[in-house]
């Protein structure tokens, strides 16, 4: 094969944007509306082609792919993301939704086709009422889009349909619909062809489903990747504390004994005071003992609301997560609740608190104020950190997914690639702005001259003939 493909699940995939496969084809007449300076190509060209030995003519016309075909879906994909096919700053990004655009329209081809022959490219109704499901919950959220714009040039307000207005609803949904239309029109789109590239995606799907039907995962082979995921993070963790530390896949399944779980406030210094620290404790024969006075002159500022958070942490039946929103500096909802874990003989961490973390005696302890180089903590010992049966089976029902959809991947796209090694697809990279792949330009150079001028002349033959 001539070229790196796509993976299939790119293949497969359409997004808000309708940006997967289609079947795309231009309604305006005449050439397809771009830039002069870049495209050369008309409508009609054919810029994709079989090559398959054992095609018939009827096959080879079926996997050709013409201009317009390309064109109105990458147009409507960079205008979508905001590139400028013109700048040499978006240059790349161009070039990237070109190759993969072209490569998800030869693909899909291939496998439309494998659909036919699998007798999978007939639809129930069930499976005609999820598809339009699904498309009409995209189409809502493009109305949506154009929502802003409907009620200017209807000259209606929010005031207008604020009371509930059905009325001014319906004129307005009709209006963005209208403006949709419009907008979709420019590049030789519907919304039938939209429905289009809905259904085949999810004909597509069918078929690589089928294609991976009997890939399976066992317990055992499970078991197996689990125990010697624990080994090597007991390995790693004996030899380098700190590569322990920073992966997270070996922390999911083993955990050394004296682990800790705390929760804590951090009441922090200026961005500024903090960065003045760090710089002074980097400096060449730096004395700490003069830095330290720095920090506590500038820790002083900040050193009354933090007494008044370590009061309110140690009242009698505080709610230390309270305490926690209201002081401190690097509160989040996100994680609003939940604790920090700390790792025997951590050296990720300033050993000021790891020192203070450990001589906390029990769980339920709470520090005093903690000076540091960035501000104040204040830290509460909640637990011992373990990694429990229930932890590990959820740590083995997330790999067996993974690991089922890694190979039902690989099952998909291995396939794909043969697929297109009977179809031979070749492309017409000029027309297309790409460049050639490597290997083939790398294979034109050792041909002597008469060598290159055949083979020119035969895919250009092949490139404008139908």
């Amino acid at each position: 094969m001539k070229k790196i493909l796509a993976m299939a699940s790119a293949a497969l995939a359409i997004t808000m944007a309708f940006t997967g496969c289609s079947e795309s084809i231009l309604t305006s007449s005449g050439d397809t509306t771009s830039v002069e300076n870049i495209w050369t190509a008309q409508d009609d060209d054919i810029i994709a082609w079989a090559t398959g030995a054992d095609l018939s003519e009827e096959d080879k016309e079926y996997y050709n792919i013409k201009f317009k075909d390309f064109y109105s879906e990458y147009a409507f994909t960079i205008t979508n993301y905001g590139l400028d096919e013109t700048s040499s700053d978006y240059e790349a990004y161009a070039k990237y939704y070109r190759q993969n655009i072209i490569d998800m329209l030869s693909n899909e081809k291939i496998i439309l086709r494998k659909a036919k022959e699998y007798g999978l490219d007939t639809l129930t109704e069930e499976e005609m009422n999820e598809i339009d499901t699904s498309y009409q919950e995209i189409l809502g959220k493009w109305y949506e889009n154009f929502k802003s714009d409907a009620e200017e040039a209807l000259g209606i307000t929010s005031d207008d349909t604020s009371g509930g207005d059905s009325a001014n609803d319906e004129k307005i949904l009709e209006k963005e619909k209208e403006l949709f239309g419009a907008y979709i029109g420019q590049f030789g789109l519907t919304e039938e062809i939209l429905l289009t590239w809905q259904t085949n995606t999810f004909i597509e799907k069918k078929v690589l489903e089928y294609v991976y039907k009997d890939i399976t995962v066992t317990d055992e082979e499970i078991d197996e990747y689990i125990n010697n995921l624990i080994n090597e993070a007991k390995s790693t963790y004996e030899s380098d504390v700190s590569s322990f530390e920073t992966n997270n896949a070996y922390q999911s399944v083993w955990l050394p004994e004296g682990s800790r779980e705390i929760k804590y406030i951090y009441l922090g210094l200026s961005s500024a005071d903090a960065a003045e620290l760090t710089a002074a404790r980097e400096e060449s024969g730096a004395d700490d003992a003069e830095i330290d006075k720095q920090r506590d002159e500038k820790l002083a500022e900040i050193k009354e609301k933090a007494e008044a958070a370590l009061e309110k942490a140690t009242a009698e039946g505080a709610d230390f997560d309270a305490v926690i929103k209201e002081y401190s500096n690097d509160y989040s909802e996100a994680y609003a609740g939940q604790s920090t874990l700390i790792i025997k003989g951590s050296q990720a961490l300033h050993s000021s608190l790891y020192d203070a973390i450990y001589s906390l005696e029990k769980v339920g302890d709470i520090s005093g104020l903690i000076a540091t180089d960035k501000g104040y903590y204040i830290i509460k010992y909640t637990g011992d950190a373990q990694i429990s049966e229930e932890d590990l089976n959820k740590v083995k029902e997330t790999e067996k997914s993974s690991m089922l959809s890694e190979r039902q991947n690989e099952t998909a796209n291995n396939t794909i690639v043969e697929w297109r090694k009977q179809v031979g697809y070749d492309y017409d990279y000029d027309k297309l702005n790409l460049d050639k792949p490597e290997e083939e330009t790398s294979a034109a150079a050792d041909s002597t001259a008469s060598d290159e001028s055949s083979v020119a002349e035969s895919t250009d033959s092949t490139t404008t003939s139908e």
